[in-house]
């Protein structure tokens, strides 16, 4: 019979520490993550996107990013949920007050009126963010960043009346499905039809209705310009998007120090969207002009005075919906 020795030297027992302690390394080097979007390839929010799961991936704390852009896994609010349940790590998409009344305060006309109250506003620190955050933090959600990704006005295919005030316009014009968008628009001076956004471009060209609210510059540009003569730059409402990490992930995937890298990140790429819509809007404001569409600008002065027509008679309608409390708190922002 052939005998095996149990004794090893201590060069064998070495290299076998050493090979164990590679494999288990290599067992638990990387964390994978599972980011999702609704945005498309070609929007600013993808680029940005690219961007931070390079940043991620090249921070040095072993993560690795799977990118699911362009809705591939669910709309909205299918990510919600799969965010909370945790099959997905985090998401960038509109955040739906489906599971909360309250978040629709990201929906509120006026929340902000400039560039300067959206950064402001959509930051760290303001009573807006402070409540979002503790209101998804209720449903397993952890707010990594608000993105404002534009302003929206109201395009027409005629002249309105008294567009520089909340004057009556003597325009009917298309409005989304919500109760703070049919409010607002009415107390703005228009007469709303409520038409789903797939046939609000026929809906104008028919004269089934005079005009619509509801997209930013970009979108009435790339959508709608054949369809309008008119654009006014309103403001009344931000296109706005989130980043946010399903809690489970947050709190049983990830140490201290992924954590850290992915926060910073996250805040760091939330706060360039004030800037660049500005300067998108503007840009796509002058390529609405250059095909013929008239734009009706209205001065800071003008705005803030239709802002606060509408703080003042819009959100006490709403007050039932989301709380006074909550509505003064956003108020004391601005």
């Amino acid at each position: 019979m052939i005998k095996f020795s149990t004794r090893f030297s201590p060069k064998t027992l070495a290299a076998a520490s050493l090979l164990t302690g590679a494999m288990f390394a290599s067992s638990v080097q990387a964390t994978t993550l599972r980011i999702a979007t609704t945005h498309a390839p070609d929007q600013y929010a993808s680029e940005v996107m690219q961007g931070l799961k390079k940043e991620l991936e090249g921070a040095g704390v072993d993560l690795k990013i799977k990118l699911y852009m362009a809705s591939q896994l669910g709309s909205g609010e299918q990510l919600m949920g799969e965010a909370v349940r945790g099959s997905i790590d985090i998401v960038h998409a509109f955040v739906y007050s489906h599971k909360d009344p309250v978040l629709e305060i990201n929906s509120l006309p006026y929340l902000v009126s400039s560039y300067d109250e959206m950064a402001k506003v959509f930051s760290p620190g303001s009573n807006f963010y402070n409540l979002f955050e503790k209101r998804m933090d209720n449903l397993g959600l952890k707010l990594l960043g608000v993105t404002g990704e534009g302003f929206i006005g109201v395009m027409s295919s005629s002249m309105p009346e008294n567009y520089r005030t909340t004057g009556p316009k003597g325009q009917n014009v298309r409005v989304w499905s919500a109760q703070a968008a049919k409010l607002a628009t009415h107390d703005l001076g228009y007469r709303t039809t409520t038409i789903d956004w797939g046939d609000a471009f026929p809906a104008m060209q028919q004269g089934v209705v005079d005009g619509m609210i509801g997209a930013t510059p970009e979108a009435a540009y790339t959508t709608f310009r054949e369809a309008i003569n008119h654009y006014v730059q309103y403001n009344a409402f931000v296109e706005n998007t989130a980043y946010y990490a399903s809690k489970k992930t947050w709190t049983k995937k990830l140490n201290d120090e992924q954590r850290k890298v992915i926060r910073e990140a996250f805040a760091r790429a939330a706060a360039t969207f004030a800037d660049w819509s500005r300067e998108n809007d503007a840009a796509n404001l002058k390529k609405l002009a250059s095909e013929g569409v008239k734009v009706l600008e209205l001065s800071d002065a003008e705005r803030a005075e239709i802002a606060k027509e509408i703080r003042a008679v819009t959100w006490p309608k709403l007050e039932e919906r989301l709380g006074k409390e909550v509505l003064n708190s956003i108020v004391s922002d601005l």
